[in-house]
Order: C-alpha cells, then structure tokens, then sequence
C-alpha cells in the first residue's frame, strides 16, 4: 500500500525540525519533540523519515538546493558583478526577515561537521561562483587573488554569520536594518573589489 502524504504535515515536521534544532541544537531535538511540536504522531515522523538526522539532513539539502537555484538564476541576468553580489546579499537578508528560522538554522548546521552538503549540490554553488568569479575578472572589478572558496565565505558565511550576530548581539528587538545591510555589502566589497 502506498504511503499517503499530507503536504501540510511534512511542512509542519519540517518547521519543527528547523525550529527545535535552532533552539535545542541537534542533540538536543529528538524526533519525538519534532513531532509533538509538528502536531503529528512519531509514527507519521517515522513513516517519511528513518531518524532525526535523516529529516535535518534532507532539510539542509533542500535549502542548499535552493541557493544554489536562486545562485544560477542570478547570472541568467545581465547584471554586473557588483549588482550580482548586491542581489546575493539582499536575498539572504529577504530570508533573514521572512524567514529567520531557516537562516538561524543554517547557521546552526554550518557550524556541525556531521553535516555535509551533497556533492551535486555543492558542484552547483561552486560552478555558480567559478562562474561569478570569472565574470568579477572580466570587469576588472575583483580582486584576482580571490577564489571560489573566498566567494562562498565572504558572500554566505560570512552574510549569514552577520546576520547571526545582529540578531544575537547588536540588535535590541532582533531586526535588521538597511544600515545593517549596507554595512555588510560595504564590508564585502573592502575584501572582494579590486582597489576598494
């Protein structure tokens, strides 16, 4: 017999996976807790998911896959390397407002070795920034000692580790401002922009 699959309730499991993990870390959100806070049965849990670490793991991926489309989606355009680099960061601040939890929750999971991103998922983000970086060299407008790996970690990690500490430290209602976003493309373009 097929599995029948109630679309709002895997998006509960999956709400609740991003949320407990944020606030419990992964050691600390049992399968059990995700599904009492989903609302479902452990059963319904355990009939879509082997375990805890197989829904949070999925969840990273699906999140990633989705970077990496919105990522390939950006150079389809005729923008120039800045404005790219603009619609980067002004994306990881849309999530940041409209969804804080996934973004905590990415922040959470970068800073756990047990995760790891899929290799077809990360192939795509580093060709997407092979490519970013190709276009920056062709303007003369990137720093030609930069590599992919110092895009991803000036334009993500570093992105999400900013909004990460605004939320935690510096800001008193935790939200964002344009300021806060102004500052950060500033901060970015100081490292990334040839003669900054």
């Amino acid at each position: 017999m097929a599995r029948i699959t109630d679309i709002n309730r895997i998006k509960r499991l999956k709400d609740s996976t991003m949320k407990l993990v944020v606030e419990k870390g992964f050691g600390g959100a049992s399968a059990a807790m995700i599904a009492i806070d989903a609302k479902v049965a452990s059963g319904y849990f355990y009939m879509h998911y082997k375990g805890k670490y197989e829904m949070v793991n999925s969840l990273l991926q699906e999140v990633f896959q989705e970077a990496a489309y919105k990522l390939d989606e950006y150079l389809k355009t005729e923008h120039s390397f800045i404005q790219i680099v603009e619609e980067i960061v002004d994306h990881i601040f849309l999530i940041a407002e409209k969804d804080p939890v996934k973004l905590k929750f990415l922040y959470v999971l970068s800073n756990d070795y047990s995760f790891v991103i899929d290799d077809e998922i990360r192939l795509n983000v580093f060709n997407f920034l092979k490519r970013l970086k190709e276009l920056g060299q062709e303007s003369n407008s990137i720093d030609p000692e930069i590599s992919e790996e110092d895009l991803y970690l000036l334009l993500l990690v570093n992105s999400i580790q900013y909004i990460n500490l605004r939320f935690k430290f510096f800001s008193a209602k935790g939200e964002l401002t344009h300021a806060d976003k102004e500052h950060l493309l500033y901060l970015i373009q100081k490292v990334l922009i040839q003669n900054s």
